[in-house]
């Protein structure tokens, strides 16, 4: 994938055992109260088929539950996942389905009204599917501001997730990215916090620092 931001099945399952013998991986929502710092959740952004036909069987292997934030308008294209199996992940008891906006739009870059519409439409879209309550979602592109973050709360979502933007509260609370590139050396030092306290860090400094000197027509909306 562009970006590298996938993982090998086998490199995935070399991370899941090491957080089976290190870690207690929990439910996206219970990070959002106080607790032991060895609390880990995981999340798939975007809703690829493959978190059906490979991540599922893994994370059933080692019984860890996981988070899928689904782009609502791309259920049922190719690659990923179409309606029923939306579904079969929604009534399985190691998943929970958030949103993840309608057409994976950057917030940042679109209109106050545009994204009011994705967040209440990807969130109808999704309960009207699965049938069940969506009130979790993720940030495309990992970004937000604290009016996404007070909009969020308005269109009825209970957290958000981002990545390196937003003031980390419960609206856009920081996740930490995973990649191909991601050795286990390099993944247990995310898994551990280290990461978050030195690379995070430096990244959402320098990613302030080159937004404060961008023209404005850098911030329009992207086709």
């Amino acid at each position: 994938m562009a970006g590298d931001i996938d993982i090998s099945p086998n490199r995935f399952a070399r991370q899941l055992r090491w957080l089976s013998r290190w870690r207690r991986v929990v439910p996206l929502v219970d990070t959002l109260s106080t607790g032991s710092d060895r609390r880990v959740a995981l999340t798939f952004d975007d809703g690829y088929r493959d978190n059906l036909t490979v991540a599922l069987p893994l994370l059933e292997k080692f019984q860890m539950p996981m988070t899928l934030f689904v782009t609502a308008g791309f259920v049922d294209r190719r690659g990923y996942l179409s309606e029923e199996e939306l579904r079969t992940l929604a009534g399985h008891p190691l998943i929970t389905i958030g949103a993840h906006g309608l057409w994976h739009r950057h917030f940042n870059r679109i209109t106050f009204d545009d994204a009011r519409f994705e967040l209440i439409e990807s969130r109808r879209l999704l309960q009207e599917i699965t049938g069940r309550e969506i009130d979790l979602m993720a940030w495309p592109f990992g970004e937000c501001n604290d009016e996404l973050e007070q909009l969020s709360k308005e269109c009825g979502y209970r957290a958000a997730w981002s990545v390196w933007q937003g003031t980390n509260s419960s609206h856009s609370r920081w996740r930490v990215p995973m990649g191909r590139k991601d050795n286990l050396f390099r993944f247990v030092a995310k898994a551990t916090g280290a990461y978050a306290l030195t690379k995070a860090r430096w990244h959402r400094l320098r990613e302030g620092k080159s937004r404060a000197t961008l023209p404005a027509t850098s911030w329009e909306v992207r086709a």
